[in-house]
């Protein structure tokens, strides 16, 4: 299995210097995707197209290579994708971080709920940060499947994840993210959002930037400017104290 690997990042796991592995396959098919050629990729594929400066696709056996030489230098493993739930080497990426004894973090688009539970439940595999995209209003995931009749489902299941994710072992660090795309997220979708959080949510909010959507078309959106964006963190941080603007 082809991976994508950033050897070396300040960014990706607050407060750790870590590697970041991102595993091909999605199950949504966000417009506004800065990781499209990962999203479209079957996880059993060959190397991925390289799109990206900063991170290269490697085989998996790769990555385990490099953690286990630059263990004594990293503080953790962040795993992201595409969406890492949906691929068969997440726990075997989670067992080797950890027998480095290097912290965990996964990002998540937070619609499989069965399989989040599962890695929370197992205290050999809980990671110690897990990072939950909520990309709208749960009632327009519909605009992001790859089918629209799923759109009921998955927000069905991205309420589980968040109910899951609330009674988490109290050990698990839990960020909310949303990116601030002008259609997509607006006043109404913040309100609508900040009342799925938990009151100290740590939620952060990321400007939309276009150039590199998977749907170019959405590369033509022109993003929200300083005023709106500051309006929008205001209701944000009104309704949840945590939330902030990366």
């Amino acid at each position: 299995m082809y991976v994508g690997l950033q050897k070396t990042s300040l960014v990706n796991f607050p407060g750790r210097v870590a590697a970041t592995v991102f595993l091909p396959g999605c199950n949504l098919r966000c417009p506004f995707c800065h990781n499209g050629e990962l999203a479209c990729a079957g996880i059993s594929t060959g190397p991925v197209h390289q799109d990206s400066e900063d991170q290269e696709y490697v085989l998996i056996e790769e990555v385990y290579a490099h953690l286990e030489k630059r263990a004594h230098l990293l503080g953790g493993l962040a795993i992201s994708g595409g969406e890492p739930f949906l691929s068969p080497a997440l726990t075997s990426l989670i067992e080797k971080a950890k027998k480095l004894k290097l912290a965990v973090k996964i990002d998540t688009n937070g619609t499989l709920p069965d399989r989040l539970a599962f890695i929370l439940d197992n205290p050999n595999l809980r990671p110690d940060m897990v990072a939950i995209d909520i990309k709208t209003n749960p009632d327009r995931y519909g605009e992001l499947a790859l089918e629209e009749k799923a759109g009921e489902s998955l927000s069905r299941s991205l309420i589980q994840s968040l109910d899951l994710l609330y009674n988490a072992d109290s050990s698990v660090r839990v960020e909310y993210r949303t990116v601030l795309v002008p259609g997509l997220v607006g006043e109404s979708e913040i309100r609508t959002i900040a009342n799925l959080l938990p009151e100290n949510a740590d939620w952060e909010l990321t400007p939309f930037v276009p150039g590199v959507c998977l749907d170019p078309s959405w590369n033509k959106i022109h993003p929200y400017g300083p005023e709106e964006i500051k309006r929008l963190l205001t209701i944000a941080k009104t309704l949840r104290q945590g939330a902030r603007l990366r």
